[in-house]
């Protein structure tokens, strides 16, 4: 009987050491390089190649899927990874990433697949207990940022010189509308932003925040708005992707099902 019982108890004990050994062996390199911050990260695919040897050595599968859902205005990727160990014991990590389907420079396609592994990086880091909070600020990040800027900066030199040109003709034909012609111009430069581009600024914002500041500010800027159940869900994923705290009832209760 003694013996039956520790062969019974063995198998569970080794699917808890399974993962806790290969946590422990696991070495992901952070073999991509950042040059705008001047440091190295990994990425959800250096987690996979350095724990494929350490699945095969223990006998163990994980298996990885996307689940796409609309979060009111914000579209969500939910990644959830499934580690199996040799005696089918099962867990289950998730992790959710934003997805900005009208981001410039970007089709659907691209997006959709940048929230991806975005969202099964963190969802592996979780499982593997792997600690990285840089990886946002990749290469790829700053160059469309960076690009997107220098995009409108070419945009509103060539409107001004546009405007200084017909000013100066203007001046020529007659000095008496050189101020009027201005006045106008100076009002072109400086076009007042609608409600709804202040709206996807802030999606884009709240979709990168380090600081729970930022989704505060965010949700106290659309109160009372049309678009303040759009900001709240949008505040709430990141702030649940991030492990941030969240006062509402039902936020907690989402947690718990997690």
């Amino acid at each position: 009987m003694t013996n039956s019982n520790n062969q019974i108890q063995n198998p569970a004990e080794r699917s808890i050491n399974v993962l806790q050994q290969i946590q422990l062996e696991l070495k992901a390199p952070k073999s991509k390089r950042n040059s705008f911050g001047n440091y190295n990260y990994r990425n959800c695919e250096d987690i996979l190649e350095a724990v494929k040897p350490l699945l095969q050595k223990y006998n163990s599968t994980l298996i990885i899927t996307d689940e796409v859902q609309e979060v009111g205005s914000v579209v969500v990727v939910t990644a959830k990874v499934i580690f199996t160990d040799s005696n089918g014991k099962e867990t289950v990590v998730k992790a959710h990433a934003g997805v900005e389907i009208s981001k410039k420079g970007m089709d659907v396609a691209q997006t959709f697949g940048a929230s991806s592994s975005y969202a099964r990086k963190y969802a592996l880091n979780g499982l593997f207990l792997i600690d990285d909070t840089k990886d946002y600020d990749s290469d790829e990040y700053h160059n469309q940022v960076n690009n997107n800027g220098a995009r409108n900066n070419n945009q509103q030199n060539n409107r001004q010189s546009y405007q200084a040109n017909n000013q100066q003709n203007n001046h020529a034909q007659n000095q008496n509308n050189q101020q009027p012609a201005q006045q106008q111009a100076n009002t072109q430069q400086k076009p007042k932003r609608t409600q709804a581009q202040l709206f996807n600024d802030a999606l884009a914002a709240i979709k990168i925040a380090e600081n729970k500041d930022i989704l505060k500010a965010a949700v106290n800027r659309f109160k009372g708005t049309t678009y303040e159940a759009g900001i709240t869900n949008a505040c709430r994923a990141r702030a649940d992707q991030m492990g941030w705290p969240i006062q509402s009832k039902s936020h907690q209760s989402n947690q718990l099902r997690h």
